[in-house]
């Protein structure tokens, strides 16, 4: 059998053997009466049950369930999915009640309907009020509290709070919860509050999704109709980075998280470009998609909401360990109270909160991790042997022509090509010239580059917290530092994060938060990236330069004009004008300083019952500087000198600008952002009688965002003084070539405001706990779209329905099946492109150079009836837990459709202008993503469980209105022009009929005739559709299994059904272009004579067809390469330390990790990995991620 067929098969059945487990596992269970189940619990406890015969007949229990650790856990087994409560009582004795949300008489085993927060106080009663939230101070709606040995139990409201009245005889007060751990805590009659955090039960599935907040309020999971996956603080943990995204990958289905940076990208960049709502400026380094593209010119990043407010800063300004729970809003319903923000998700994070009456607590954590250097072979260029050849055919062919020493402006070039025109010439001899290049042949010079230029990279992190309160407050304090060293010499970063959130009570009745975070970045570079060395479109480092010679001295090269020319420039007062990579090294002086401040203040005040009000506040501010000084040491400094330097007439050089020795250039970039939110808000949840439960939200909120930027560059600045050489930017200077040319770097600054008004409300009714209608309307308004009000404000809205099956009186006695519900929404959610305008958009001049005159360009067209890009979705999703809560997960099913999207639409050229950016486009979309998670095994000393996340999503253009234009038909893999019926990631090639006899590819075009390359390709016909880039199968699996305390974890992607293109020869070098090469080793197939053409489809490099010939083998059928594969993201043992005997440590553990194993099946046949495709060039290298082994250390005091 083929292996690419057996491996992703192997693959697939031990998913399916690991649910099949638990299949297998569930179908030893017996089903018995609860009667039954409680004498055996009885019997094995030797405990007592008080409970009425009606509300436990006719009920069944799982024989498996009664295999517990305790009592508390044994009864949850056979009682939770029955719809029960057990009550603690005294010492062995228990009461059993119907879980109805009613206050409940314990002692008469009856309800009486006593409402939360109600009662005829007397002097015998005091009144206990606070909230109950789960480990990650989220709050938990619907616990059930009761006041031990008296007849009152209420439950928490949908922000887990909670009031009641209990007897002064009360001594202890019980809170319990589906899925969590029973707590009783001791109580006098002079307390007057408490806030409880309560525990997930062990092996318990279910934990972590009984919540969705969507940034204005939290609601149960079983009152939630919109689409929402939740991620907590345990599940972050997991993966001991400094990122977040690092964290997220791979455990939200529906969700593609791409790293680009070789994962080291744990701070880069993170100011706002000026000309982006969502991204860094100047970086790629990840890219984040819900549920695919919604758009072709808007925003794709989902929006990010922190504690609330939006959040326009870059993710890698948040410390993990201070985020509490993550949710992902994901369609309509759940993501459209947020409007023309949310149609590429939402991302909803909260951080960690204090509690009150907690004594403090301390937690500390750390992480370490080393990465081995990258590997350089993966890029498959040519060595020194081969390199030297291929100079060779160029001389011999006379695509090169010869330099000159005395010729003025002679271009560079490499050292194997100066020897060969020095022969050609006759000024060496053939022996000389074939001991040179056979020294040339021999050197490699990839070991110097790891030795001088590389390292093992390596990232560190320390987290301090302290959390607690009193009566009337609750904090969260945070510090952490981490520093990274990434791979490349002289880059490095620090990163240090403060974190305080505080919540205090006011009169007893009002709620204050204050929360503050601050991040402060310090980042330096090197000189020299290791992408810009191999580029081919600027001086290439050849494979036999050497960093140092033999005797371990930096070696320079001529990179501008010809080293015998340069030389003799040197002599007459120039600089020297060589190029030394490991002397720039040594003397660069690049920086970048950022502080990030974020603060909110949030107040709620109780106006009557279950109506609130809220009034909130946020800020959010960022200052950041890059400096790069270069000394008269650089290269940077002295190819400017020399290029204003104009050749004497006599006596020595002078340069034109005035640049004094001992002074450098220094070159700032400042960027900032300002944004604010307001809000006012009205809340309301109440149950009404006893079958109908009414939460609602109403509110107004005015959110300003300011970014700006500015440059400068100071001349002949001087580090000891701050002294700087004034300069004209508009008068030109004189150069090196006798012409006059201005200098670059004049100030500019760039600032830009937009301005949101917005008004919103949120619904949801429930009916009998089993029905839930919801609904969200948003009006938003905003400055910059249209001059009529009808353009910039625009309404959106959802409706959802929820159908809690389980609850029907048809299943609620299967015990087989612990819930099921079924979910259906349809809304719409808008988008905005930030660099779109209503007005004119114009540039203004320093001068006309003939008049004198000001002058100012037009840069865009007036554009007045912009209009939000909108996306309707509709979504249908069931969810659902059986055998006893081991097999659980959800579906959904979903459909997208945008319309008045944003692209270029063709104009009359009359006009000024060939196209305008204008809502003309429209697409549509589907997808289905499920997520599965099992326990095959569940035992005191051992636990095996298993998750399954898959998602598939397509989408394709369904506007017809574009041209394909002759942009598109000769450059058609790369083209951007969209096809009505394709995706808007397609990939379109030439069908490659193999090369001519003169070694110019040919293709075939939409008759099947040959097409050379000095014919013109004139119909999209002649093309053929070869994929997506984007994979529309994606997903992951995970697995743990825990002995003791011992827990091993994997996880591993996959992604099926994308292509890309093969990483192959850019561009032949020619007399033009320096020393410029391509060094992949697909040059060494390339066609030389006459014949070649049987044998190789690698076009020729002569002629002047050749660079439309190479384009054409570049973007043809043969270089489309399947992106298919399963790879092996981590593996990961932790330790649980026992610190029983430790009283002042609550708890410790010790991990270790392994990310970045590598692919363990992968369709495509040249070995490359389709994450990492980015070939040579003076930007990205797309060099894989190398194998990184991580330490982790958490210790709660």
């Amino acid at each position: 059998m083929n292996k690419n067929f057996t491996r992703p098969l192997y693959f697939l059945l031990v998913v399916l053997l690991a649910f099949g487990a638990v299949f297998q596992a569930a179908a030893q269970n017996k089903q018995i009466s609860l009667e039954q189940a409680l004498d055996a619990i009885s019997k094995k406890y030797k405990t007592k049950f008080a409970y009425e015969h009606s509300i436990v007949q006719g009920k069944t229990a799982s024989s498996a369930s009664l295999k517990a650790k305790s009592v508390d856990e044994a009864l949850k087994n056979v009682l939770y999915p029955n719809n029960l409560l057990f009550l603690y009582v005294s010492e062995g004795n228990y009461t059993i009640v119907s879980r109805d949300g009613k206050t409940l008489d314990v002692n008469a085993q009856a309800n009486l309907p006593t409402l939360s927060g109600t009662s005829n106080s007397s002097n015998n009663e005091f009144y206990l009020s606070g909230q109950v939230t789960d480990e990650g101070s989220i709050p938990l709606p619907g616990v059930t509290i009761k006041s031990n040995g008296s007849n009152r139990v209420v439950t928490t409201d949908g922000n887990g709070k909670y009031s009641i009245f209990v007897p002064n005889t009360t001594t202890s007060i019980s809170f319990s919860y589906l899925g969590y751990q029973t707590s009783n805590l001791p109580v006098t009659a002079n307390t007057s509050s408490l806030n409880v955090s309560l525990t997930p039960a062990a092996g318990n599935q279910l934990q972590d999704v009984n919540i969705v907040s969507n940034g204005y309020q939290v609601l149960p999971k079983e009152r939630s109709t919109g689409a929402a996956f939740g991620v907590t603080a345990k599940d972050l943990q997991k993966i001991p980075t400094p990122n977040v995204v690092q964290r997220l990958e791979s455990l939200i289905p529906g969700v593609k998280v791409t790293l680009n940076s070789d994962n080291m990208f744990t701070y880069g960049n993170t100011q706002q470009g000026i000309n982006s709502g969502t991204r860094s400026l100047g970086r790629s380094d990840y890219n984040m998609e819900v549920r695919g593209s919604n758009t072709l010119r808007g925003e794709t990043f989902p929006l990010v909401v922190v504690d609330g407010a939006i959040m326009e800063l870059d993710l890698s300004t948040l410390n993990p360990n201070d985020i509490a729970n993550i949710t992902f809003l994901k369609d309509a319903a759940a993501a459209s109270i947020w409007g023309t923000r949310a149609a590429n998700g939402v991302v909803v994070i909260t951080t960690k909160k204090g509690q009150s009456g907690q004594a403090p607590q301390v937690s500390f954590s750390m992480t370490a991790a080393v990465a081995n250097r990258p590997d350089l072979g993966y890029l498959n260029m040519m060595n020194s042997a081969q390199v030297i050849a291929y100079e060779q055919d160029l001389v011999a062919k006379n695509l090169i022509f010869a330099p000159s020493a005395t010729t003025a402006f002679s271009g560079t070039v490499a050292d194997a090509t100066d020897l060969t025109f020095k022969l050609k010439a006759g000024t060496i001899t053939q022996a000389a010239y074939d001991a040179e290049i056979s020294r040339l042949s021999a050197l490699d010079n990839r070991s110097q580059i790891n030795d001088y230029l590389l390292r093992p990279s390596s990232n560190q992190q320390y987290n301090l917290s302290v959390t607690g309160g009193g009566k009337s407050s609750d904090y969260f304090y945070s510090a952490s530092y981490s520093k990274e060293n990434p791979y490349t010499r002289g880059t490095e970063g620090q990163r240090l994060t403060l974190t305080m959130n505080n919540n205090f009570k006011l009169f007893k009745i009002a709620t204050l938060s204050a929360n503050f975070r601050a991040s402060f970045f310090k980042y330096k570079t090197g000189a020299v990236s290791l992408s810009s060395l191999f580029s081919p479109t600027a001086s290439t480092f050849m494979p036999y330069n050497q960093l140092v010679d033999a005797s371990g001295n930096h070696k320079a090269y001529s990179t501008v004009y010809y080293s015998g020319w340069v030389d003799n420039l040197q002599n007459q007062g120039y600089l020297n004008w060589k190029y030394s990579v490991l002397d720039e090294m040594d003397n660069v002086d690049n920086s970048q300083n950022e502080n990030n401040y974020n603060f909110n203040l949030n107040l709620n005040v109780p106006v009557f019952k279950g109506l609130s009000a809220n009034a909130f506040f946020a800020n959010e501010r960022n200052f950041g500087n890059t400096r790069n000084y270069y000394s008269e040491a650089t290269f940077f400094y002295r190819n400017l000198v020399n290029t204003f330097t104009p050749i004497p007439t006599s006596g020595r050089a002078v340069n034109s600008i005035g640049l004094s020795p001992g002074s450098g250039i220094l070159n700032n970039l400042s960027g900032y952002n300002n944004n604010y939110t307001l809000r006012g808000q009205l809340n309301y949840d109440h149950i009404l009688g006893t079958e109908h439960q009414l939460t609602a939200i109403v509110g107004s909120e005015i959110r300003q965002t300011k970014v700006g930027q500015g440059t400068s560059v100071l001349y002949g600045y001087n580090t000891g003084n701050g002294i700087s050489r004034p300069v004209n930017f508009f008068t030109p200077y004189a150069t090196i070539q006798g012409s006059t040319q201005g200098i670059a770097g004049s100030p500019s600054q760039q600032d830009k405001v937009r301005r949101y008004l917005s008004y919103y409300s949120n619904v949801a009714y429930t009916y009998k706990g089993k029905y839930t209608l919801s609904g969200s309307a948003r009006y938003d308004d905003y400055n910059n779209f249209g001059v009529d009000r009808k353009f910039r404000a625009t309404p959106l809205w959802s409706s959802g329905l929820k159908w809690d099956v389980k609850k029907e009186s048809f299943l609620n006695t299967q015990n087989w099946l612990n819930s099921l519900s079924i979910r259906a929404t349809y809304g719409v959610n808008g988008n905005i492109s930030t660099n779109t305008f209503p007005f004119t958009y114009i540039s203004l001049g320093t001068g006309d150079s003939a008049t004198g005159l000001p002058n100012a360009s037009i840069i865009a067209p007036a554009n007045p009836e912009l209009r939000w890009e909108k996306t309707y979705v509709a979504n249908l999703g069931v969810d659902f837990a059986l055998l006893d809560n081991r097999l659980s997960g959800s579906v959904d099913v979903y459909s997208k459709r945008g319309k008045d999207l944003f692209y270029e639409f063709p104009i009359n050229g009359t006009y000024g202008f060939t196209s305008i950016n204008r809502n003309v486009a429209s697409m549509s979309g589907n997808g289905v993503e499920f997520n599965l998670n099992g326990t095959v095994i569940r035992e005191k000393d051992y636990e095996w469980n298993a998750g399954l996340n898959f998602a598939y999503n397509t989408n394709k253009i369904t506007d017809t209105r574009f041209i394909v234009n002759s942009t598109f038909l000769s450059n058609p893999a790369f083209g951007s022009v969209p096809l009505d019926g394709y995706p808007n990631d397609k990939i379109f090639v030439f069908r490659n009929a193999g090369l001519d006899a003169n070694g110019l590819t040919q293709v075939f075009d939409q008759n099947g005739n040959k097409v050379g390359s000095g014919q013109n390709v004139t119909s999209v016909d002649a093309l053929v559709y070869a994929g997506r880039r984007t994979p529309p199968y994606f997903g992951s699996f995970n697995t743990s299994f825990r002995y003791k305390a011992f827990t091993l974890m994997a996880v591993a992607t996959y992604q099926f059904g994308n292509v890309f293109m093969r990483p192959t020869i850019s561009a032949y070098s020619s007399s033009r272009q320096g020393v410029k090469y391509d060094l992949h080793e697909d040059i060494t197939k390339r066609w030389i004579k006459a014949g070649d053409e049987a044998f190789t489809n690698v076009p020729g490099a002569a002629g002047a067809l050749a660079p439309t010939s190479l384009l054409r083998y570049q973007q043809s059928d043969i270089n489309v390469l399947k992106g298919d594969y399963i790879r092996l993201r981590e593996l990961a043992l932790t330790y649980q330390v026992p610190v029983e005997q430790l009283k002042f440590i609550r708890s410790a553990n010790v991990g270790f990790s392994v990310r970045n194993l590598g692919l363990l099946w992968r369709a495509n046949k040249e070995g490359l990995d389709p994450d990492f495709v980015g070939g040579l060039s003076a930007s990205t290298l797309g060099l894989p991620s190398p194998v990184s082994y991580n330490f982790s250390l958490n210790v709660n005091f």
